[in-house]
């Protein structure tokens, strides 16, 4: 197909551009087809470049994403990605995350296998196989669309221009390294039990206006303002931390427990909307330990005072009703935060408002223990979890407190009640009264109480 007939085609709508590319897939799937499909790709993009025109006139853009801008980036220079309205668009939010990402090591990723949540169109996981060199990457994303733009960028990035493959240090391609597969959150690691070495995700964190929306069948035939909100929006996921617009990433979390191995590492962006309390709050109650990696501001949209597509005024309400109060600043230069109803009337008499934008690294502090916990919970006690506090400033007292829930939730795994004891007690808990008097008050008891009564 010439390039003007493709992009003829494109021209159309949203869903015809889409299914373009889709057929463009294909042939960069077939091996005998893919060097002419890169070279077209090299073309087209020659032909429109990377405006919004592009965007806005045949609903799709290619662009450069810069690499060399991060610390210590010893590969190539930029990535040529592909994007389209039905997807979620790097933004700010996307760029602080793989800031975040390169203040690890960079032994991080080397040789490990890694998930990333939210995949978009795939640039951060290309990223992170293009400069770490781990074992496998697998690119995961609810929206079916983002899945199959993935691929495309995958295939753009593996090839040059001239369709030839281009080889790493160990003379592997990209494609070597890195999947896309559609998974509502780890789902496609959970059925496969694959076991994760690294976590990484920039999830959604407002909740959807529309909730009645989100309970839509997810086809890659869906309308674009429904995938669009697929990739911006989260529903009520049942956690506590739903009220904050975390839910889906405590969701995440707690699936991440399950599938990822004893010494992993997950690696989360998150706005600092609710406060950085309550964002690393989710992550400590679960046993976690939590680091910082990095922090920006970005702006508030001035639009209808909304972060993207995102209102604040969801947020307004809920101060309303309950204690909590949000965390917003005045301009990018402020330091002192103001809670979301400040914020919106500041907004609304022209103000410009930041929120803050984190990216934490957070490892469990006793894996084995934690992941029986939370096995446990699966087996009919899920509502338990939301008062499930694993946060100990002393890590003797965790020591402690996390082996001994572990140790219950196995018995209770197995048994629904606890055996029935004697008036005179447990035995065995009556030999370490015994013991523990005997060694240390020199009092020389034993657990057999016929002999002290």
């Amino acid at each position: 197909m010439a390039v003007e007939e493709f992009l003829k085609q494109c021209q159309q709508s949203g869903d015809a551009a889409y299914a373009a590319f889709r057929s463009l897939l294909e042939r960069l799937e077939d091996p005998k087809t893919r060097v002419d499909s890169r070279i077209f790709l090299s073309d087209l993009y020659s032909k429109v470049g990377s405006s919004d025109d592009c965007f806005n006139k045949y609903h799709f853009r290619i662009q450069d994403i810069q690499l060399d801008q991060y610390e210590g980036y010893p590969g190539r220079k930029k990535l040529t990605m592909m994007v389209i309205p039905s997807i979620f668009v790097p933004e700010d939010w996307s760029f602080t995350f793989y800031e975040g990402l390169n203040r690890h090591p960079d032994s991080i990723f080397k040789d490990k296998i890694v998930a990333e949540l939210g995949c978009g169109n795939g640039w951060i996981s290309i990223a992170i196989a293009e400069k770490w060199l781990p074992e496998k990457v697998y690119g995961l994303d609810i929206n079916p669309r983002a899945v199959k733009v993935s691929w495309i960028n995958l295939y753009m990035n593996s090839f040059d221009e001239k369709g030839q493959p281009i080889y790493d240090v160990e003379k592997k391609t990209l494609l070597d390294r890195v999947e896309f597969h559609e998974s509502d959150l780890l789902s496609y690691c959970r059925e496969r039990d694959i076991q994760l070495e690294r976590i990484v995700g920039c999830i959604p964190q407002i909740l959807n206006p529309n909730p009645e929306a989100m309970s839509k069948l997810i086809t890659e035939n869906a309308s674009e303002e429904f995938l669009h909100a697929l990739s911006n929006y989260c529903a009520l996921q049942g956690f506590v931390e739903d009220q904050f617009g975390l839910g889906l990433i405590a969701r995440a979390v707690e699936e991440g427990i399950a599938v990822i191995k004893p010494t992993g590492i997950m690696i989360f962006n998150m706005g600092g909307r609710p406060g950085q309390g309550v964002c690393k709050r989710l992550f400590e109650r679960r046993g976690f330990r939590v680091t910082r990696l990095w922090q920006t501001k970005v702006l508030q949209a001035s639009k209808s005072f909304k972060a993207g597509d995102t209102d604040i005024s969801a947020l307004v309400e809920i101060e309303k009703n309950s204690p909590h109060r949000f965390e917003f600043f005045m301009g990018l230069s402020g330091d002192e935060p103001i809670c979301a109803r400040t914020a919106w009337a500041y907004g609304k008499a022209g103000g410009r408002i930041s929120h803050g934008l984190s990216v934490y690294s957070c490892q469990l502090r006793q894996p084995n223990q934690v992941k029986v916990i939370f096995e446990f919970l699966k087996s009919g006690f899920q509502e338990i979890s939301s008062s499930l506090d694993l946060s100990f400033e002393d890590d003797l007292v965790a020591d402690e407190k996390i082996p001994f829930l572990a140790y219950l939730a196995s018995i209770l795994k197995e048994n629904s009640y606890f055996p029935y004891e004697l008036p005179a007690g447990c035995k065995r808990f009556r030999n370490l009264i015994a013991g523990f008097m005997k060694t240390y008050h020199h009092i020389p008891l034993t657990s057999d109480v016929r002999k002290h009564s």
